[in-house]
């Protein structure tokens, strides 16, 4: 484990806080919908999990490409970058640490691992630390 790299509790912060940020943001997206749109003015369990799938992965993806953090990890002064260039993350490396987030119970995978680290960091060769 690097000696910026964050531990499991600031991890857990992170998650739940843009787990809120996440939750308001699909609140926010249903209303509009429902209000312009016939196909969400009925509940549709395919629409609303068609439409949590994507809204998931925008969140994290526009998030981590444009800032290289999320709401909660600006909230707690932490930031992803690429293990090999110590710096903020390719396109392809954000891409394929989103797409990692869908694989069922992966962030249990933090219990697992050496450095403490989830399979969305290993398999996309990114870490998160704390901000300078």
């Amino acid at each position: 484990m690097r000696k910026d790299e964050v531990n499991i509790t600031t991890r857990l912060i992170n998650f739940l806080l843009d787990t809120f940020a996440f939750t308001l943001i699909a609140i926010i997206t249903i209303l509009i919908l429902k209000r312009y749109l016939p196909s969400f003015q009925y509940y549709n369990k395919t629409n609303n999990r068609i439409l949590a799938f994507v809204l998931y992965f925008i969140y994290y993806f526009v998030f981590e490409l444009t800032l290289s953090s999320t709401p909660g990890k600006l909230v707690t002064g932490t930031k992803v970058i690429a293990n090999s260039s110590q710096s903020r993350p390719s396109v392809l490396k954000i891409l394929i640490r989103t797409c990692c987030r869908f694989i069922p119970l992966e962030g249990l995978s933090i219990f697992f691992t050496e450095n403490k680290n989830v399979l969305h960091d290993i398999i996309s060769g990114t870490s998160v630390i704390n901000k300078p």
